[in-house]
């Protein structure tokens, strides 16, 4: 491996992963250059690290406005090649490594608007950009999610790394740079991403963008083929993968206007399809699938006798990518499961100047203290079953009451306006999906205010119903279920979906 001696430079707010990083740097021969709190982080790392102040004679003024906006700097950036700085007393910086302040978390984090302009980044997008622009020279990373593949292509570059490879990082910069500078043009100053054909009907135009940056492949995903993903297709895409992100990997999601019509699990990925689909085949018609485990030619090949929008899965089978690539129309993509989770964490709606921010509703740990308050205790096979319509009740629009066995949905009442209604729709759904209900369990993603809900679910053979409780009439509720013989489970915590 080639080990000229190189140098890095690291400013970052996102201090995950950095001292492994620089660990892994210094071992390659490079010198760690850093910002004051990315030198203090790096340093209490038991590494060496020279300070941008001792490196450019200056220290930060203006309480850290003014820092790395020197000469010894971005000389050592933006010089073409390294004989070019001869006589100037610089020397070269051959990785920038920079991620900027949290300016959206200032804007979901205070109203105040000197607070949220302290959160303009101004010395990283200059260091970004600089180092950007010198691609043919430098390497640039704007996130910690590179640090992995720059020790890959710098070890096969034999510290090198390739000029496409730097090329994409400079590109990247740039994509993030922009997006940063529309959010706080737009934010403060009151000022656009992807264009879609249109929103979710014609006459309204739309577009996409992710926050810093990128494009599908900066939320781990990556598409094979198709149609491009309409707003739809998007939103779609975002409710199905969050359901399937609940569920074992042997699960299959079938998602229709981001409320779940199937849900199943199988020994094998065309057995988990076939569960998820038997639940509501007439609403799967158009939707979007996904999977938590490879899809193979078996699967694929249910599938495309299907017309569905999107198909979304960790990975296809050679075979399954030759029966799937048939489907001219059909939108199927790879995701990083994980990737996508870490992205697409949190919720926030927008209308106009209004927005709305609030924590992702995340684990279901009420599931290991809920509390039996009426009928017998649910054998292993029927607790599961519950614990499946609760994961699945979850991502369903409230009012929402979802029916299931051990491998699947059986009936899906979702969005009305009372819960008793949703009831009788899923009922009515697994009716109409010649599917027997005798037996099997029920969630709901809230309390039953009434009895007339669970004499409902029981009249039609559910045995056993998880309920958060919390509803003045809980003793009337959980009265009737006792009467009835069934099992009732109160979780003590709800999870709406509006």
């Amino acid at each position: 491996m080639n080990t000229v001696a190189r140098r890095a430079l690291l400013s970052v707010t996102n201090k995950e992963g950095l001292v492994d990083f620089g660990r892994a740097l210094v071992e390659r021969g490079f010198e760690l250059l850093a910002s004051g709190g990315t030198a203090r982080v790096l340093a209490e790392g038991g590494l060496p690290v020279c300070e941008i102040a001792d490196l450019t004679g200056q220290p930060e003024i203006l309480g850290g406005r003014v820092k790395t906006l020197h000469p010894a700097v971005h000389a050592g950036i933006l010089a073409p090649r390294a004989e070019d700085l001869e006589g100037t007393g610089f020397a070269p910086i051959d990785l920038v490594v920079v991620n900027l302040y949290d300016f959206a978390g200032a804007l979901a984090r205070t109203e105040d608007e000197a607070e949220r302009i302290e959160q303009i980044d101004i010395g990283g997008p200059t260091l970004l950009r600089a180092a950007a622009k010198n691609f043919a020279r430098t390497t640039v990373l704007c996130d910690p999610d590179q640090y992995a593949e720059f020790l890959r292509a710098f070890d096969e570059g034999d510290g090198v790394p390739s000029l496409d490879f730097r090329r994409a990082c400079a590109g990247r910069v740039f994509a993030q740079t922009q997006a940063y500078d529309e959010l706080v043009a737009r934010e403060l100053f009151a000022a656009t991403g992807h264009p879609l054909r249109y929103g979710e009907n014609p006459h309204q135009g739309a577009s996409w963008r992710v926050l810093g940056g990128g494009g599908l492949e900066a939320l781990g995903l990556r598409s094979n083929g198709g149609k491009p993903l309409s707003y739809n297709n998007l939103l779609d895409l975002v409710a199905t993968l969050k359901l399937s992100l609940d569920l074992p990997d042997d699960g299959c999601v079938i998602v229709k206007h981001t409320n779940p019509c199937g849900v199943g699990r199988g020994a094998t990925a065309v057995e988990a399809f076939g569960n998820a689909l038997a639940c509501d085949p007439v609403s799967a018609f158009g939707g979007i699938v996904a999977f938590g485990r490879a899809v193979d030619e078996e699967a694929a090949a249910a599938l495309a006798e299907r017309f569905l929008e999107v198909v979304v899965a960790p990975d296809y089978r050679p075979a399954a990518r030759e029966i799937l690539s048939r489907k001219k129309n059909l939108r199927w993509l790879d995701v990083e499961r994980q990737r996508f989770a870490t992205a697409t964490r949190g919720n926030t709606r927008r209308w106009g100047r209004l927005e709305l921010v609030q924590d992702e509703d995340e684990g279901f740990e009420e599931l290991r203290a809920h509390q039996l308050v009426a009928g017998p205790r649910p054998d292993d096979a029927l607790r599961a079953a519950g614990e499946l319509a609760w994961k699945v009740a979850k991502h369903v629009k409230s009012n929402a009451i979802v029916l299931a066995g051990p491998q699947g949905t059986l009936g899906i009442g979702a969005g009305q306006m009372s819960r008793v209604d949703s009831c009788r729709l899923a009922v009515e759904k697994a009716s109409a999906a010649g599917l027997s209900i005798e037996g099997c369990a029920a969630a709901s993603d809230g309390f039953f205010p009434f009895p007339d809900g669970i004499e409902l679910l029981a009249e039609a053979g559910v045995r056993c119903i998880f309920q958060p409780g919390g509803s003045i009439r809980d003793e009337e509720v959980a009265a009737a279920a006792e009467a009835r013989g069934v099992s009732l489970l109160l979780t003590g915590r709800r999870h709406f979906r509006h």
